[in-house]
């Protein structure tokens, strides 16, 4: 997932140790991004290669090693500066889906560089669903309303330290001339991504998104 602070950065994924034999075919993951895959290997190496960067291809903008278990379901984030790139890995315990329960299981991601943020919801229901959320860390999935009453999610994202409001999120839940909520989000799991830079109050760039675990 690819959660760098600069929004136009983007690059290529290859899953392998030797020298890729065609860039153009290599998954391209834009920010705010992701590619999904699936492997049998439980030593797996990855490597990441900035598009349209200087140097040579021969150097990866990063690599790593994952351990990874049989059956495990992981997420690897890329975060933090394109000059300074940070990687983490979480293995992932994705809730189960009931059709009885007309919900959206939502996490929140924090790669809001060096800053803790609280999330408050505006919709559907008022109050804040988390707070004082640490740089680098990641909340449990929350259960969120996602019935056909509810017209549309609305989030807002705060500085922990200054209460300053950073964003506003929103996303439509019944689209317009249908009787049946947005399929991404309903009996989904969802993270939504924080990313962005903070200098002081009324000096920062921030970005929100939300990424659904199928």
């Amino acid at each position: 997932m690819n959660g760098l602070n600069d929004n136009t950065s983007f690059f290529n994924v290859y899953y392998g140790d030797t020298r890729p034999k065609a860039y153009i075919r290599l998954a391209y993951v834009t920010t705010g991004g992701v590619f999904e895959t699936a492997t049998n290997k439980t030593d797996q190496s990855i490597r990441l290669f900035r598009n349209y960067d200087t140097l040579s291809f021969e150097k990866p903008f990063l690599q790593n090693r994952l351990a990874l278990e049989p059956g495990g379901i992981y997420t690897h984030f890329v975060y933090g500066s394109p000059a300074q790139a940070k990687q983490k890995t979480v293995k992932e315990k994705l809730p189960a889906r009931s059709v009885s329960d007309s919900v959206v299981n939502l996490r929140f991601v924090n790669f809001f560089t060096e800053r803790s943020i609280d999330v408050v919801q505006l919709e559907p229901a008022a109050g804040t669903i988390v707070s004082n959320l640490a740089y680098e860390q990641l909340t449990d999935f929350i259960k969120v309303p996602a019935a056909t009453s509810v017209n549309n999610f609305v989030f807002e994202i705060r500085d922990h330290a200054t209460g300053t409001v950073l964003t506003t999120f929103s996303e439509v839940n019944m689209l317009a001339g249908s009787s049946i909520p947005n399929v991404d989000w309903l009996f989904k799991a969802r993270s939504m991504l924080v990313t962005g830079i903070w200098t002081d109050v009324g000096n920062f760039s921030i970005a929100a998104k939300t990424i659904g675990h199928y």
